[in-house]
């Protein structure tokens, strides 16, 4: 009974916490903000969450793994899966910072920095590992590793400075980070690469922002699995 009333809080927790960052951004939410928005003192919040970024980084988790699954639906490839689900999962990112202003505010701060960069990059490559994303039998999990947080850094300049000196479509995006990882860290083809943005491609025509916008709009409702 304590353990899912202690669950029951956490996601309560986590759906304010996203709300308010989404508003106002991670850097102009405090730990006092959200305790008052979930009921809660501020000493009882951080008994669950000591420090702020293990806090928005299970925001972000559950992001990610809500991207993931979305991802997946749409997936219809039966080979080349990595490759055209990285292309697919970044696009989607990357669509969704253009749908949504409050998503756009999120990411654009994850890419504002290196401090941000760096902790991003450590809790991307913690999630992969622990989702399996990347065959460890196939692929050598240290240049997985270090593939992640080149691409990460490399993207998230792209994607933050875009609007003023780039002007790249979300696809692009995804196709510079997709080839990059490929090529220099897995040690992929040309070819191999080639048909990975294609199939990645078709992922991505079928898939629906709308539909992928709300399962992020709705993750943390009570029906919902989540991380925390």
């Amino acid at each position: 009974m304590a353990r899912r009333k202690n669950y029951k809080r956490r996601r309560i927790i986590l759906k304010n916490t996203f709300h308010l960052i989404r508003k106002n951004g991670m850097e102009n939410v405090s730990f006092q903000m959200i305790a008052e928005k979930s009921g809660i003192s501020k000493s009882l919040l951080q008994s669950y969450y000591p420090h702020k970024v293990k806090l928005t980084d299970d925001v972000v988790r559950n992001i990610l793994n809500t991207l993931d699954k979305q991802v997946n639906k749409f997936n219809h490839t039966s080979d080349g899966t990595v490759g055209a689900r990285t292309k697919a999962f970044l696009y989607t990112i990357a669509m969704l910072g253009i749908y949504d202003e409050g998503l756009k505010r999120i990411i654009n701060e994850v890419f504002s920095s290196n401090d941000t960069l760096d902790n991003w990059s450590s809790m991307v490559e913690e999630w992969v590992r622990k989702n399996q994303i990347f065959d460890e039998d196939y692929f050598n999990p240290h240049e997985v590793e270090y593939g992640i947080a080149f691409v990460i850094t490399g993207i998230g300049r792209l994607y933050y400075n875009n609007n003023t000196q780039f002007n790249l479509s979300a696809e692009q995006l995804a196709d510079y980070a997709t080839s990059s990882l490929m090529y220099s860290f897995l040690h992929c083809t040309p070819d191999e690469i080639n048909q990975a943005l294609k199939k990645g491609h078709e992922i991505i025509a079928s898939t629906d922002i709308k539909e992928i916008h709300h399962a992020i709009d709705t993750m943390f409702d009570d029906d919902k699995d989540i991380v925390c």
